[in-house]
């Protein structure tokens, strides 16, 4: 059975992902994404080159650095890291 698409307009769901109740993945150069699986938030880890992203809404990011400690929210459908590490909060 597929997982059920986390609806944020839904209090309970948007609390969930508001608090990594669906988990995390730590996404580094190497990574490679589960088909079908969104993020909510990036948190930045250490300094992070060459983030590159995906949303159905919205900017995406196109190879921008971060540097430890960034936050990002948003709806992202890929998230791809050249150099560092990103923890990506699930949907």
């Amino acid at each position: 059975m597929a997982a059920r698409k986390t609806n944020l307009t839904n209090t309970g769901d948007f609390q969930n992902a508001a608090f990594g109740q669906n988990g995390f993945r730590v996404i580094s150069s190497a990574t490679v994404q589960p088909a079908g699986e969104e993020y909510v938030c990036i948190y930045c880890i250490a300094v992070a080159t060459g983030v590159t992203t995906t949303t159905t809404a919205g900017d995406a990011l196109a190879g921008v650095d971060l540097q430890a400690g960034m936050v990002l929210y948003g709806d992202f459908t890929t998230i791809t890291v050249a150099t560092g590490n990103v923890i990506a909060y699930i949907r």
